[in-house]
């Protein structure tokens, strides 16, 4: 099951120049609590890419600085640096071809 990150969390590995995928979301939001289910899915499926959840609603500048529009949204980051973002959360295969890349 992917990990609840903090925002502290997600910088360090930002400035770590990892490589990892961050699943945003909101408790409210019902698309976001059936793609949580891919999610850890993707997790217990992909054990070599580090993946993290964090609700949305306490880093509205993390939004604005990478642009998000809606919820559910998957980040991919590349050497701490944003490569993809996809809010393609319908079925497990559109979420495990995101996250191969």
């Amino acid at each position: 099951m992917a990990d609840l990150w903090n925002k502290q969390q997600l910088m360090a590995r930002i400035d770590d120049n990892e490589d990892f995928a961050v699943y945003f979301y909101t408790p409210m939001c019902l698309g976001c609590q059936q793609a949580m289910k891919l999610v850890d899915m993707a997790d217990d499926a992909m054990p070599e890419l580090t993946i993290g959840k964090m609700d949305l609603n306490y880093v509205p500048e993390l939004a604005e600085r990478w642009a998000i529009t809606n919820v559910p949204v998957f980040l991919i980051f590349k050497q701490g640096e944003l490569a993809a973002t996809s809010y393609r959360t319908g079925n497990m295969m559109e979420v495990y071809d995101f996250l191969k890349r």
